[in-house]
Protein backbone atom coordinates (compact mmCIF):
# COMPACT_ATOMS: atom_id res chain seq x y z
CA UNK A 1 0.00 0.00 0.00
CA UNK A 2 2.72 2.12 0.70
CA UNK A 3 4.36 2.12 -2.88
CA UNK A 4 1.54 2.33 -4.30
CA UNK A 5 0.63 5.59 -2.32
CA UNK A 6 3.74 6.74 -2.87
CA UNK A 7 3.88 6.27 -6.53
CA UNK A 8 0.69 8.11 -6.95
CA UNK A 9 1.49 11.10 -4.60
CA UNK A 10 4.84 11.44 -7.13
CA UNK A 11 2.41 11.28 -10.05
CA UNK A 12 -0.17 14.17 -8.72
CA UNK A 13 2.97 16.17 -8.30
CA UNK A 14 4.06 15.98 -11.78
CA UNK A 15 0.75 16.45 -13.34
CA UNK A 16 0.34 19.88 -11.20
CA UNK A 17 -2.62 18.09 -8.98
CA UNK A 18 -3.92 19.95 -5.37
CA UNK A 19 -4.77 17.02 -3.14
CA UNK A 20 -3.07 13.62 -3.09
CA UNK A 21 -5.21 10.31 -3.53
CA UNK A 22 -4.18 9.40 -0.32
CA UNK A 23 -5.27 12.46 1.75
CA UNK A 24 -8.92 12.20 1.63
CA UNK A 25 -9.29 11.16 -1.96
CA UNK A 26 -10.10 8.24 -4.30
CA UNK A 27 -7.12 6.10 -2.77
CA UNK A 28 -8.29 6.71 0.93
CA UNK A 29 -11.55 5.69 0.20
CA UNK A 30 -10.94 2.57 -1.17
CA UNK A 31 -8.68 1.30 1.52
CA UNK A 32 -11.66 1.55 4.09
CA UNK A 33 -13.92 -0.73 1.50
CA UNK A 34 -13.06 -4.73 1.20
CA UNK A 35 -11.08 -5.24 -2.16
CA UNK A 36 -12.70 -9.29 -1.98
CA UNK A 37 -16.32 -8.51 -1.99
CA UNK A 38 -18.84 -6.32 -4.41
CA UNK A 39 -16.32 -3.51 -4.81
CA UNK A 40 -13.93 -5.23 -7.18
CA UNK A 41 -17.27 -5.49 -9.30
CA UNK A 42 -18.33 -1.55 -8.78
CA UNK A 43 -16.76 1.32 -6.61
CA UNK A 44 -18.08 4.80 -6.81
CA UNK A 45 -17.04 7.76 -5.40
CA UNK A 46 -18.26 10.69 -4.46
CA UNK A 47 -16.90 14.00 -1.91
CA UNK A 48 -19.91 16.06 -0.94
CA UNK A 49 -17.93 18.14 1.28
CA UNK A 50 -16.11 19.27 -1.87
CA UNK A 51 -19.24 20.21 -3.89
CA UNK A 52 -20.56 22.08 -0.57
CA UNK A 53 -17.75 24.36 -0.09
CA UNK A 54 -18.21 25.20 -3.72
CA UNK A 55 -21.63 26.44 -3.13
CA UNK A 56 -23.24 23.72 -5.67
CA UNK A 57 -25.67 22.63 -2.79
CA UNK A 58 -27.54 25.79 -3.80
CA UNK A 59 -27.87 24.72 -7.20
CA UNK A 60 -28.03 28.29 -8.59
CA UNK A 61 -26.45 29.85 -11.65
CA UNK A 62 -23.17 28.22 -12.43
CA UNK A 63 -23.97 26.04 -9.28
CA UNK A 64 -26.53 23.94 -11.14
CA UNK A 65 -24.43 22.38 -13.91
CA UNK A 66 -22.16 20.65 -11.40
CA UNK A 67 -25.22 19.28 -9.16
CA UNK A 68 -24.96 15.82 -11.30
CA UNK A 69 -21.79 15.30 -9.14
CA UNK A 70 -22.75 16.48 -5.55
CA UNK A 71 -24.44 12.70 -5.79
CA UNK A 72 -21.58 10.56 -6.66
CA UNK A 73 -21.20 7.65 -4.58
CA UNK A 74 -24.69 7.38 -3.71
CA UNK A 75 -25.23 4.89 -5.85
CA UNK A 76 -28.46 4.12 -6.65
CA UNK A 77 -29.24 6.08 -3.10
CA UNK A 78 -29.04 8.99 -5.05
CA UNK A 79 -32.34 9.67 -6.24
CA UNK A 80 -33.28 9.42 -2.57
CA UNK A 81 -31.29 12.19 -1.21
CA UNK A 82 -33.32 14.69 -0.48
CA UNK A 83 -35.98 12.36 1.59
CA UNK A 84 -33.34 10.45 3.68
CA UNK A 85 -32.48 12.56 6.21
CA UNK A 86 -36.21 13.40 7.41
CA UNK A 87 -36.94 9.70 6.53
CA UNK A 88 -33.49 8.00 8.14
CA UNK A 89 -31.59 10.90 9.86
CA UNK A 90 -28.88 9.98 7.28
CA UNK A 91 -27.47 13.50 5.40
CA UNK A 92 -25.20 12.11 2.99
CA UNK A 93 -24.26 15.78 1.64
CA UNK A 94 -23.47 17.16 4.90
CA UNK A 95 -20.42 14.16 4.69
CA UNK A 96 -17.16 14.18 4.19
CA UNK A 97 -17.55 11.60 1.45
CA UNK A 98 -19.72 8.90 -0.13
CA UNK A 99 -19.15 5.40 -1.26
CA UNK A 100 -21.58 2.64 -2.66
CA UNK A 101 -20.00 -0.34 -3.73
CA UNK A 102 -21.59 -3.47 -5.74
CA UNK A 103 -23.82 -3.57 -8.72
CA UNK A 104 -27.66 -3.62 -7.53
CA UNK A 105 -29.30 -5.58 -5.60
CA UNK A 106 -25.78 -6.37 -4.06
CA UNK A 107 -24.86 -3.03 -2.96
CA UNK A 108 -23.35 -1.39 -0.06
CA UNK A 109 -23.44 2.34 0.99
CA UNK A 110 -21.24 4.47 3.22
CA UNK A 111 -21.29 8.21 4.15
CA UNK A 112 -18.33 9.52 6.11
CA UNK A 113 -17.85 12.59 8.36
CA UNK A 114 -19.98 13.78 10.96
CA UNK A 115 -22.81 12.08 11.99
CA UNK A 116 -25.68 12.87 14.35
CA UNK A 117 -25.68 9.30 15.33
CA UNK A 118 -28.46 9.17 17.99
CA UNK A 119 -30.72 10.76 15.04
CA UNK A 120 -30.29 8.06 12.89
CA UNK A 121 -30.99 5.02 15.64
CA UNK A 122 -34.06 6.91 16.72
CA UNK A 123 -35.01 7.32 12.98
CA UNK A 124 -34.54 3.67 12.43
CA UNK A 125 -36.13 2.38 15.71
CA UNK A 126 -39.13 4.36 15.01
CA UNK A 127 -39.78 2.80 11.59
CA UNK A 128 -39.24 -0.74 13.48
CA UNK A 129 -35.29 -1.78 13.33
CA UNK A 130 -34.13 -3.84 15.80
CA UNK A 131 -30.52 -3.94 17.29
CA UNK A 132 -28.16 -6.72 15.95
CA UNK A 133 -24.70 -7.31 15.91
CA UNK A 134 -23.81 -7.60 11.82
CA UNK A 135 -19.96 -9.30 11.62
CA UNK A 136 -18.51 -7.86 14.52
CA UNK A 137 -20.44 -4.46 14.29
CA UNK A 138 -23.50 -2.99 16.48
CA UNK A 139 -26.23 -1.82 14.32
CA UNK A 140 -29.54 -1.61 13.53
CA UNK A 141 -31.46 -4.10 11.70
CA UNK A 142 -35.28 -4.47 9.69
CA UNK A 143 -34.28 -7.88 8.79
CA UNK A 144 -31.77 -10.58 9.19
CA UNK A 145 -31.12 -11.00 5.54
CA UNK A 146 -32.09 -9.33 1.91
CA UNK A 147 -35.93 -9.28 2.40
CA UNK A 148 -38.24 -7.01 0.98
CA UNK A 149 -41.23 -5.66 3.18
CA UNK A 150 -42.78 -3.14 0.59
CA UNK A 151 -45.19 -1.82 3.14
CA UNK A 152 -42.30 -0.25 4.92
CA UNK A 153 -41.10 1.84 2.31
CA UNK A 154 -38.74 4.41 4.22
CA UNK A 155 -38.33 6.59 1.38
CA UNK A 156 -40.22 6.18 -2.53
CA UNK A 157 -37.06 4.18 -4.49
CA UNK A 158 -35.62 2.73 -1.63
CA UNK A 159 -36.44 -1.21 -1.10
CA UNK A 160 -33.86 -3.36 1.01
CA UNK A 161 -31.18 -1.06 0.56
CA UNK A 162 -30.80 0.12 4.17
CA UNK A 163 -31.97 -3.36 6.06
CA UNK A 164 -28.80 -3.43 7.53
CA UNK A 165 -27.27 0.02 9.12
CA UNK A 166 -24.56 0.17 11.79
CA UNK A 167 -23.82 3.92 12.30
CA UNK A 168 -21.06 5.97 14.53
CA UNK A 169 -20.35 9.56 14.97
CA UNK A 170 -18.33 9.38 12.24
CA UNK A 171 -19.85 7.23 9.39
CA UNK A 172 -23.24 5.48 8.12
CA UNK A 173 -22.92 2.32 6.52
CA UNK A 174 -26.25 0.35 5.40
CA UNK A 175 -26.76 -2.58 2.80
CA UNK A 176 -29.18 -5.38 2.08
CA UNK A 177 -27.08 -7.95 3.98
CA UNK A 178 -25.15 -8.16 6.58
CA UNK A 179 -22.02 -9.27 4.75
CA UNK A 180 -22.46 -6.76 1.89
CA UNK A 181 -22.46 -4.23 5.18
CA UNK A 182 -18.83 -5.94 6.56
CA UNK A 183 -17.72 -5.47 2.75
CA UNK A 184 -18.20 -1.67 3.11
CA UNK A 185 -16.59 -1.65 6.49
CA UNK A 186 -13.41 -3.28 5.21
CA UNK A 187 -11.44 -6.40 5.13
CA UNK A 188 -8.16 -7.77 5.28
CA UNK A 189 -7.28 -6.98 1.64
CA UNK A 190 -8.79 -3.64 0.90
CA UNK A 191 -9.54 -2.70 -2.82
CA UNK A 192 -6.64 0.19 -2.47
CA UNK A 193 -4.49 -2.87 -2.16
CA UNK A 194 -4.99 -4.86 -5.31
CA UNK A 195 -2.04 -3.51 -8.25
CA UNK A 196 -4.98 -3.02 -10.66
CA UNK A 197 -7.35 -1.07 -9.29
CA UNK A 198 -4.65 0.87 -7.60
CA UNK A 199 -2.77 1.24 -10.97
CA UNK A 200 -6.62 2.60 -12.22
CA UNK A 201 -6.46 5.31 -9.53
CA UNK A 202 -3.59 6.68 -10.20
CA UNK A 203 -4.66 7.31 -13.77
CA UNK A 204 -7.74 9.09 -12.68
CA UNK A 205 -5.48 11.52 -10.51
CA UNK A 206 -7.20 14.41 -8.33
CA UNK A 207 -11.05 13.63 -8.71
CA UNK A 208 -14.04 14.33 -6.75
CA UNK A 209 -16.29 12.07 -8.88
CA UNK A 210 -15.40 8.43 -9.42
CA UNK A 211 -16.26 5.28 -10.45
CA UNK A 212 -13.83 2.20 -11.23
CA UNK A 213 -15.75 -1.03 -13.05
CA UNK A 214 -14.97 -4.69 -13.59
CA UNK A 215 -16.78 -5.30 -17.03
CA UNK A 216 -18.71 -8.37 -17.14
CA UNK A 217 -18.51 -10.91 -18.06
CA UNK A 218 -14.96 -11.02 -16.93
CA UNK A 219 -11.93 -12.11 -19.08
CA UNK A 220 -12.39 -10.14 -22.23
CA UNK A 221 -9.86 -7.76 -23.78
CA UNK A 222 -10.59 -5.14 -20.70
CA UNK A 223 -9.89 -5.50 -17.39
CA UNK A 224 -11.23 -2.79 -15.22
CA UNK A 225 -12.43 0.60 -16.46
CA UNK A 226 -12.38 4.20 -14.39
CA UNK A 227 -14.21 7.69 -14.86
CA UNK A 228 -13.45 10.61 -13.28
CA UNK A 229 -14.54 14.51 -13.16
CA UNK A 230 -11.23 16.44 -11.99
CA UNK A 231 -11.44 18.33 -8.44
CA UNK A 232 -12.33 22.02 -10.26
CA UNK A 233 -11.05 25.09 -8.20
CA UNK A 234 -14.43 26.92 -8.79
CA UNK A 235 -17.45 26.68 -10.30
CA UNK A 236 -16.25 28.70 -13.30
CA UNK A 237 -13.53 26.02 -14.50
CA UNK A 238 -14.20 23.96 -17.56
CA UNK A 239 -15.12 20.73 -16.39
CA UNK A 240 -12.32 17.51 -17.05
CA UNK A 241 -13.13 14.03 -17.31
CA UNK A 242 -10.54 11.46 -17.46
CA UNK A 243 -11.25 8.61 -18.65
CA UNK A 244 -8.93 5.31 -17.85
CA UNK A 245 -9.14 1.70 -19.34
CA UNK A 246 -6.86 -1.06 -18.09
CA UNK A 247 -6.66 -3.54 -20.85
CA UNK A 248 -5.44 -7.31 -20.74
CA UNK A 249 -2.23 -7.60 -21.60
CA UNK A 250 -2.93 -9.89 -24.73
CA UNK A 251 -5.10 -7.08 -26.15
CA UNK A 252 -3.40 -3.58 -24.83
CA UNK A 253 -2.39 -2.68 -28.94
CA UNK A 254 -5.73 -3.31 -29.74
CA UNK A 255 -7.53 -1.65 -27.21
CA UNK A 256 -4.98 1.70 -27.49
CA UNK A 257 -5.93 2.01 -31.33
CA UNK A 258 -9.14 1.71 -30.54
CA UNK A 259 -9.20 4.30 -28.20
CA UNK A 260 -7.02 7.17 -29.84
CA UNK A 261 -8.74 6.72 -33.46
CA UNK A 262 -12.28 6.37 -31.78
CA UNK A 263 -12.46 8.49 -28.77
CA UNK A 264 -11.57 11.89 -30.75
CA UNK A 265 -13.49 15.19 -31.16
CA UNK A 266 -14.41 14.06 -35.00
CA UNK A 267 -15.16 10.35 -33.82
CA UNK A 268 -19.21 9.17 -34.05
CA UNK A 269 -20.72 8.56 -31.30
CA UNK A 270 -23.95 5.91 -31.03
CA UNK A 271 -26.47 8.18 -31.22
CA UNK A 272 -25.05 9.99 -34.63
CA UNK A 273 -23.28 12.54 -33.12
CA UNK A 274 -19.35 13.41 -32.71
CA UNK A 275 -17.42 13.57 -29.36
CA UNK A 276 -16.41 17.40 -30.31
CA UNK A 277 -20.07 18.17 -29.60
CA UNK A 278 -19.03 17.25 -25.71
CA UNK A 279 -15.58 17.87 -25.99
CA UNK A 280 -13.45 19.66 -28.40
CA UNK A 281 -10.51 18.94 -26.93
CA UNK A 282 -9.38 15.17 -26.11
CA UNK A 283 -5.96 13.92 -25.14
CA UNK A 284 -4.44 10.49 -24.62
CA UNK A 285 -1.64 9.15 -22.91
CA UNK A 286 -0.60 6.03 -20.53
CA UNK A 287 -0.23 5.97 -17.08
CA UNK A 288 2.21 3.47 -15.45
CA UNK A 289 1.80 2.11 -11.71
CA UNK A 290 3.88 -0.89 -10.66
CA UNK A 291 3.54 -3.80 -13.38
CA UNK A 292 0.59 -2.07 -15.01
CA UNK A 293 -0.09 0.09 -17.92
CA UNK A 294 -3.31 2.25 -17.40
CA UNK A 295 -4.73 3.87 -21.02
CA UNK A 296 -6.03 7.43 -20.55
CA UNK A 297 -8.37 10.10 -22.34
CA UNK A 298 -8.72 13.28 -20.29
CA UNK A 299 -12.12 15.24 -22.24
CA UNK A 300 -12.06 18.83 -21.27
CA UNK A 301 -15.98 19.57 -22.07
CA UNK A 302 -17.69 21.93 -23.52
CA UNK A 303 -20.16 24.69 -21.60
CA UNK A 304 -23.48 22.85 -22.25
CA UNK A 305 -22.13 18.86 -21.74
CA UNK A 306 -23.10 17.17 -18.22
CA UNK A 307 -20.26 17.84 -16.06
CA UNK A 308 -20.54 13.49 -15.54
CA UNK A 309 -20.17 12.84 -19.54
CA UNK A 310 -17.88 9.55 -18.82
CA UNK A 311 -19.77 8.31 -16.22
CA UNK A 312 -22.72 8.42 -18.62
CA UNK A 313 -20.48 6.67 -21.22
CA UNK A 314 -19.52 3.65 -18.76
CA UNK A 315 -23.19 3.51 -17.17
CA UNK A 316 -24.44 3.34 -21.07
CA UNK A 317 -21.98 0.45 -22.49
CA UNK A 318 -20.90 3.10 -24.26
CA UNK A 319 -17.52 3.45 -23.22
CA UNK A 320 -17.72 -0.33 -23.20
CA UNK A 321 -18.25 -0.56 -26.68
CA UNK A 322 -15.86 1.83 -27.85
CA UNK A 323 -12.84 -0.26 -26.29
CA UNK A 324 -13.39 -3.18 -27.48
CA UNK A 325 -15.52 -4.08 -30.58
Amino acid sequence: MRKVSMALTALLVLTGCGQNAGEDGLMDAMAAVSGEGPAAAYFEYGEPAWWRELGVKAGAGEARRWLPAAVSGLGDLAPAAAALPEATGMTPEAGTRAISIGVPPRQAFRFDGDVDSDAVREKLAARGAKPREMGGHEGLSFFPGDEIDLSRALVPGVTNQLNQVVVTDSLVAAASTPELLTDVLGGETALADKPAYAAVAACLGDVAAATIMAPSPAGGTVTLYGVGLRRPADLNDRPVNVICVLPATSAAADVERALTTRLVPTGSMSNGGTYGKHAQEIAHDRVSSDDHTVLRAVLTLNSTTNVMFANQMLVRGDLQTLATS
